[in-house]
């Protein structure tokens, strides 16, 4: 299993998750362009359309909390909004296996990207080969959002000492404290964004290792299927 065959499975399920990619032949460095300049960002889109639907089976579950505890408040006129969003939360966050860890990976998917490792690895040997490449991209993915969360608390923290040095310090005129307040805020929304961006791309990224490793195991699954003449199931 040469180097360059792995990126191209790791590509195939980069684009079963994220979509249509430009697959022509082309030069290296100008695949490295693409990848930066579209990859990426239809990664964090694809992350993104992930967490939306999580969002979404949080606010349904939400309006059934909100029923549910509106039929039992005393009065029927109780504030049910923030309990039955808390609720949600929990619920959708705290999820079974099945609805939470493979959110994003589909029948189709999976398949798609077994397909194409069938036809460019068909002997065990190379697709344990393979199997060791993933193991080493995932692992290299998993460092790298490790870092991200590093920063991420970095920042954090460098934003509530701003806030409180050049805001919110007693003392302080109040030119200073309008103007603390404006970069704060200014501040505030840039960070939302950029961590809004890192959620987005890790989600995609473990949907990528999640549909690579269930390809390669059923890969390895027909061609041993084949080679001991089971049939396939």
């Amino acid at each position: 299993m040469r180097y360059e065959t792995a990126l191209q499975v790791v590509r195939r399920a980069e684009s079963a998750l994220a979509g249509n990619r430009l697959d022509h032949a082309m030069p290296r460095w100008l695949q490295g362009v693409v990848d930066t300049v579209l990859g990426g960002p239809w990664l964090v889109i694809a992350g993104g359309h992930i967490l939306l639907g999580r969002l979404v089976w949080v606010l349904i579950t939400a309006i059934i909390f909100s029923l549910v505890i509106h039929g039992f408040a005393e009065g029927g006129n109780q504030p049910t909004i923030v309990p039955s969003l808390v609720l949600a939360i929990g619920v959708v966050y705290f999820s079974t296996p099945s609805r939470s860890m493979v959110s994003g990976v589909t029948t189709k998917r999976v398949d798609d990207v077994r397909q194409f490792i069938l036809s460019i690895a068909d002997q065990p040997q190379q697709l344990q080969r393979l199997s060791d490449c993933i193991e080493v991209v995932r692992a290299h993915t998993m460092q790298k959002l490790g870092r991200f969360n590093v920063l991420a608390g970095v920042a954090w923290g460098v934003l509530f000492w701003f806030i409180g040095t050049h805001a919110l310090a007693p003392g302080l005129p109040a030119e200073a404290i309008s103007r603390g307040l404006s970069y704060s805020m200014v501040g505030a929304l840039a960070f939302a964004l950029v961590l809004a961006g890192g959620i987005c791309h890790a989600t995609g990224v473990r949907a990528v290792c999640l549909i690579l490793e269930f390809a390669v195991i059923e890969a390895k699954f027909e061609v041993e299927a084949a080679g001991n003449g089971a049939p396939d199931s």
